[in-house]
């Protein structure tokens, strides 16, 4: 079972096509949300707040049918505060919904691509400390101490 996680690049999901043919989609629910609030600024902090914890809420759900009545119930409760955003929930479910084929255990890291996008961010800022990789040996070195250092950090 595959799952390609992504930002809704349209050319990562035609390439993965192509090499994993049965794999499904996810789009990330961070990337996904961060587009959907850029059409909530005209809700005060508050709201906004209660609007992002309640939507973060529905991707706890333990089945696609439970997902879809708290979306369905959440849609109804902001449809007069947020009606664009509430639409395009409403509009792509089936966009953010592939991570209910996996077992509830490793769901939690399915929704986003965000502990991807931190591990790289780290990864890019150890190797700004050196001046380059002088040869793939060097590379692996250098790898390899970034991925100790990681795991000493997060054990």
């Amino acid at each position: 079972m595959f799952t390609l996680v992504n930002d809704g690049a349209e050319g990562a999901v035609r390439g993965a096509a192509t090499v994993y043919p049965g794999a499904a989609h996810q789009l990330c629910l961070a990337h996904w949300f961060r587009l959907l609030e850029d059409l909530t600024r005209d809700l005060d902090k508050a709201r906004r707040r209660k609007f992002r914890r309640e939507f973060w809420w529905i991707w706890e759900a333990d089945d696609e049918t439970q997902l879809r009545r708290w979306a369905a119930s959440f849609s109804r409760r902001w449809q007069f505060w947020a009606p664009p955003r509430v639409e395009r929930v409403k509009a792509q479910p089936h966009r953010v919904l592939a991570y209910l084929r996996w077992p509830a255990r490793w769901r939690h890291r399915l929704p986003t691509t965000n502990l991807a996008e931190g591990f790289f961010r780290h990864l890019r800022r150890y190797l700004g400390r050196f001046p380059g990789c002088v040869d793939p040996l060097h590379s692996e070195q250098v790898l390899g101490c970034f991925a100790l250092a990681w795991e000493q950090a997060h054990a």
